[in-house]
């Protein structure tokens, strides 16, 4: 299940369905316009990239559901209402619109669908995964800067700079944070390029440093906006708000805002390789394991699912785009893992 937002409007996306379970679902949206065991002249268009016998196959099952109802379908336009259902696709995904006029009377309900992926469709992007750094402390973002060769680590009470050495990565130097007030439980923050070195956004702080010749770290009271996406913390919470958005959230990637809690939390934006396409990467969790994934904007996924020895604490688009950095609580040893994510085009 994928649990997104989606823009200002904060319009969920509801998680993959059978053809079979959206239908009664239509239909229970659809039957509530008109009156009781009415008979209605049926129009159904298909404005998207549905197959046509997807799209034919949903509208013997949407008859069917209809009837169950005491709706009665007629043939011709002698039928004193009227029913148009439309299937339209935007970026979004797909979205039905239920259209009932009778008389003077005109009613609209609307339903959006997540179709589920083809069983004959074979992903076309594979998920990467290539281990940075581990430890005690949590990790809440990593930082690769001088060709990949330096790596910073923000943690709540540091950052810490690493030398690429013989493949591994060496300890070079540690800058504590100073921060006007403690920082919420499960704490987040976020660490980003700049001309001269580098930013850290924390709940209800901001931190500037630059990291050559010597790693230098300052915090002042505040939660400034970020440069892209435009968002800013929430002050003693680890939750994010835009101008553009009604409620908080907690991630957001390509126009999508993660909810905050469950499937989806954690989402990042990266570009696919396969296509050059925006691409989301969410977090999930199965029965026994934890996993990520890769979707396109319609939330149809992209990938198979990547499981994980522990749960997501950190999702973060990198500073190349066509990676993300995770951060995992690996449930044997207790350590924060991080690791960057990638896609690798499948054959």
């Amino acid at each position: 299940m994928l649990a997104l937002l989606f823009g200002p409007g904060a319009t969920t996306l509801v998680n993959a369905q059978p053809a079979a379970e959206m239908t009664a679902q239509l239909v229970s949206r659809t039957s509530s316009l008109l009156p009781r065991r009415a008979t209605v002249a049926l129009d159904m268009q298909n404005l998207s990239a549905l197959p046509a016998s997807d799209w034919s196959n949903l509208r013997t099952l949407f008859e069917a559901e209809l009837r169950k109802t005491g709706v009665e379908v007629a043939g011709g336009t002698t039928a004193e209402t009227r029913l148009r259902i439309t299937l339209a696709e935007s970026s979004r995904g797909l979205l039905f619109v239920a259209e009932s006029t009778s008389g003077d009377k005109r009613q609209v309900a609307m339903l959006p669908w997540n179709p589920p992926v083809s069983a004959e469709g074979k992903p076309r992007a594979t998920l990467t995964k290539k281990f940075l750094w581990a430890q005690p402390e949590p990790i809440l973002d990593v930082l690769l800067v001088d060709s990949n060769t330096q790596m910073l680590v923000l943690s709540p009470s540091k950052v810490a700079s690493f030398r690429l050495s013989g493949g591994e990565w060496i300890l070079s130097a540690t800058a504590s944070l100073v921060l006007p007030r403690p920082i919420p439980r499960d704490p987040r923050g976020r660490i980003e390029n700049t001309a001269d070195g580098f930013r850290a956004y924390l709940p209800g702080a901001t931190c500037t440093g630059s990291w050559k010749p010597d790693l230098k770290v300052t915090c002042a009271a505040g939660n400034e906006i970020w440069p892209d996406p435009q968002v800013r913390w929430l002050t003693d919470r680890n939750m994010l708000e835009s101008d553009t958005v009604k409620a908080p959230f907690y991630s957001v990637a390509n126009g999508l805002f993660g909810g905050g809690s469950g499937w989806g939390s954690d989402i990042a934006a990266l570009e696919d390789p396969c296509v050059g396409a925006p691409t989301v990467i969410a977090s999930g969790a199965a029965a026994d394991h934890e996993e990520v994934r890769a979707y396109n904007s319609q939330a149809t996924p992209l990938s198979e699912t990547l499981p994980l020895p522990g749960p997501v604490t950190a999702l973060w688009p990198a500073e190349s785009r066509g990676q993300v950095t995770l951060v995992i609580r690996n449930r044997q040893t207790g350590e924060y893992e991080a690791s960057r994510l990638g896609l690798a085009c499948s054959l």
